[in-house]
């Protein structure tokens, strides 16, 4: 196995490091093209703003490499989003993670004051977008880092460090097969993925945010167990709705009780929620030009019927999904 050391910088003098000890080419100060000793693709870094760089991976590794990012000086947070169609290894405070795979987590947020590993599969394709944050854009979220966050104090007398693992939204899932989808040589990648990047951060806040509670007579514990459910739905737009007893089950409470909150604490039902949410997930895909047919699109939501799928489409939105749908074309 090959093993990189390296440090992040909002900057890109912290590539000329890894490109010598990976043996891949350089190019512009932006790309970095992996050595095909070790595979093929590359990774694409750039400003985005004064505080806020991202970097695009997307490779395909012949031979085992492990990437461990040094602790460094730098102020930054690391937010590790993975699209990857397989399972990769993130190792974080010695806690092994799988991240990238559709049925298991796909974000992780990172300190960089915590040293961290990665592990991509060998002979998959590799696809993820690292945000590069400075802290000092970040206070306010940190003063609102929930305990449901998993914070770790670094040494005594210094200050606590924390990292999260979670959820990509399904809104940001499309967002980066839209990156993932464009050549990082196509003169328009830097400015889709610069877009892109400022797009995945604002859904993240917004979600966060979205979760203070804002109803009277609901505890702490009782709206935790609430939103767990909410996340577990957005997070299955994939499959059909799971039952009313299912849901209550994980969340600890009686059937009644769980209808009751979830209206609360997010003005609808579980079932409505849900299928507004798959709705917003289907417009995406009518709107990508990705799909040959509705036939498609609705067997990758898990319906059967297009009749159904129509009315409830028309239900959200007071229009037909084919005034929406925009048809794959073919290049010859």
């Amino acid at each position: 196995m090959k093993k990189i050391t390296h440090y992040y910088s909002l900057t890109p003098e912290w590539q000329n490091e890894f490109v010598e000890k990976l043996g891949g080419k350089f190019i512009d100060n932006k790309i970095i093209v992996i050595p095909e000793t070790i595979g093929t693709g590359n990774s694409y870094f750039t400003q985005i703003i004064p505080g806020i760089s991202v970097l695009f991976m997307d490779f395909i590794l012949r031979k085992p490499l492990k990437i461990t990012r040094r602790v460094s000086n730098n102020e930054l947070y690391i937010f590790h989003f993975d699209l990857s169609e397989h399972v990769n290894l993130i190792k974080i405070n010695n806690n092994h993670y799988e991240i990238g795979s559709y049925d298991k987590l796909d974000l992780a947020i990172i300190d960089n004051q915590i040293e961290s590993s990665f592990k991509p599969s060998i002979n998959k394709r590799t696809v993820a977008i690292r945000i590069l944050v400075n802290k000092s854009l970040l206070n306010d979220f940190i003063s609102k880092h929930s305990n449901k966050e998993e914070t770790k104090t670094k040494n005594k007398g210094r200050k606590a460090v924390f990292y999260h693992y979670g959820n990509i939204d399904s809104k940001s899932i499309l967002l980066i097969q839209s990156v993932k989808n464009k050549s990082i040589y196509d003169l328009s990648f830097e400015t889709l993925l610069k877009g892109t990047s400022l797009k995945l951060l604002g859904n993240f806040f917004n979600k966060f945010y979205a979760t203070a509670p804002s109803k009277k007579n609901i505890t702490e514990n009782e709206y935790e167990a609430i939103n767990k459910t909410k996340e577990y739905l957005l997070n299955n737009l994939y499959g059909s709705f799971p039952s009313i007893t299912f849901l209550a089950s994980m969340a600890g409470m009686s059937e009644s009780k769980y209808k009751i909150l979830f209206n609360k604490c997010f003005n609808d039902t579980p079932n409505r929620f849900f299928i507004k949410e798959k709705m917003l997930l289907a417009r995406k895909f009518l709107q990508s030009g990705e799909y040959d047919s509705l036939t498609s699109i609705i067997y990758e939501l898990n319906y059967t019927k297009l009749s159904y799928f129509t009315l409830k489409y028309f239900e959200i939105f007071k229009r037909k999904p084919t005034e929406d749908f925009i048809k794959k074309t073919r290049h010859l």
